[in-house]
């Protein structure tokens, strides 16, 4: 009977030991649980510390290149004064930052309509109507609902103002795209950072443009001064030799001009030479060629032969003959000379001579004629 206690004890005993160890072994799988379950939290919030890392290195990496892009863009403005050197730069930045999309500038005109001033890579209208809903969307600073007509309405666009530095409106800028699905709220963001940058070098570029029409033109006439003629004569004469094409010079001065300011007095005499200026440029169609050499002389650069130039000159004189500039009907005259090249020089200076000496032969043949060289 003992024995059979003690085999009993035995088996008791064995299974408390292997309960002990089981329990000490399930202790043991369930800290090791426990240490898989820190180490794979640990790991889940090394992962997702490493991507905020990775998404924290990408908005740094974006802001550099913007930055870059800034002090470049900033860097191309401040070598010119030109200002649609600025324009074609400043489109040309923005694509190149947007990895080639689309841009185009509209400015400001002075009828109130927008005009195309630059473009890269796109199809645009030339002009933009001031009162196109999704403009003054644009200008108000408010997104348009819908795209303009002429964009596809699958296709990514964004729009921005163009101020100058008082908040005042010079024009505005599209960017379309053929390859992203859209474009973002940094974005936009960007693109108005480089406009505002901008809008110093464009307002110093357009007053510096202002300045420069200004010094190139006659405060009375409004047609191009001597200083402008000058240059115009070498860039033509040259031009027109390099590609032997025809070139004339007319030289017009108004017969007895000096009795009009001692018989109405001076205003009345500047008037006269301002609605003389209008005439000679619209009767020649040279608006852009046509000069006051000082006094009552005036002088027009044709791309003509010197019998299409007399031709000219005649019908300028016949549009000054038959408008009465007075009340009393009182009428003026112009006597013109003609030089062409190649025959009458090929130098400013001989066409020049050449034509003085041509106008000179029309007043003393009797004034209110051509003479050509």
């Amino acid at each position: 009977m003992s024995g059979f206690l003690r085999v009993g004890a035995l088996e008791i005993l064995f299974a408390l030991v292997f309960t002990v160890l089981a329990l000490y072994d399930v202790g043991q799988l369930r800290r090791q649980r426990r240490q898989l379950e820190a180490s794979i939290q640990t790991s889940r919030l090394e992962a997702r510390r490493l991507a905020e890392l990775w998404v924290e290195n990408a908005n740094w990496q974006r802001q550099y290149r913007q930055a870059r892009a800034l002090i470049e863009l900033m860097g191309e403005f401040n070598q010119v004064m030109d200002l649609q050197v600025v324009l074609d730069r400043l489109t040309q930045g923005l694509s190149r930052f947007f990895a080639g999309d689309g841009v185009a500038i509209w400015i400001l005109g002075a009828g109130g309509n927008f005009e195309l001033a630059a473009r890269v890579m796109q199809e645009v209208p030339s002009v933009i109507r001031h009162d196109e809903a999704w403009l003054r969307r644009i200008l108000d600073g408010t997104p348009p609902p819908v795209p303009p007509s002429w964009v596809e309405p699958d296709r990514p666009w964004m729009a921005a103002a163009l101020l100058d530095l008082l908040g005042q409106q010079l024009g505005v800028v599209m960017l379309t795209s053929d390859r992203r699905t859209r474009y973002t709220a940094d974005d936009i963001t960007f693109l108005r950072a480089i406009l505002g940058h901008a809008a110093m070098a464009i307002q110093n570029a357009a007053r510096f443009e202002i300045v420069d029409t200004l010094s190139r033109l006659d405060a009375l006439t409004g047609l191009g001064n001597r200083g402008e003629f000058d240059r115009s004569l070498r860039d033509e004469v040259a031009g027109a030799l390099l590609a032997a094409m025809p070139f004339s010079l007319l030289l017009a001065d108004i017969d007895y001009f000096k009795q009009v300011n001692d018989s109405y007095g001076h205003v009345e005499g500047d008037r006269v030479l301002k609605e003389i200026a209008q005439l000679i440029a619209e009767a020649a169609r040279a608006p852009n060629t046509s000069f006051r050499l000082g006094g009552e002389e005036f002088a027009v650069l044709l791309g003509e032969a010197k019998a299409a130039a007399v031709s000219i000159g005649e019908m300028v004189c016949s549009r000054v003959e038959d408008k009465a500039f007075f009340d009393n009907g009182a009428r003026l005259t112009l006597s013109i000379g003609v030089a062409s090249l190649p025959e009458d020089g090929r130098e400013p200076a001989a066409l020049m001579v050449a034509a003085d000496q041509a106008l000179y032969k029309a007043k003393s043949d009797g004034r209110n004629r051509v003479r050509a060289a």
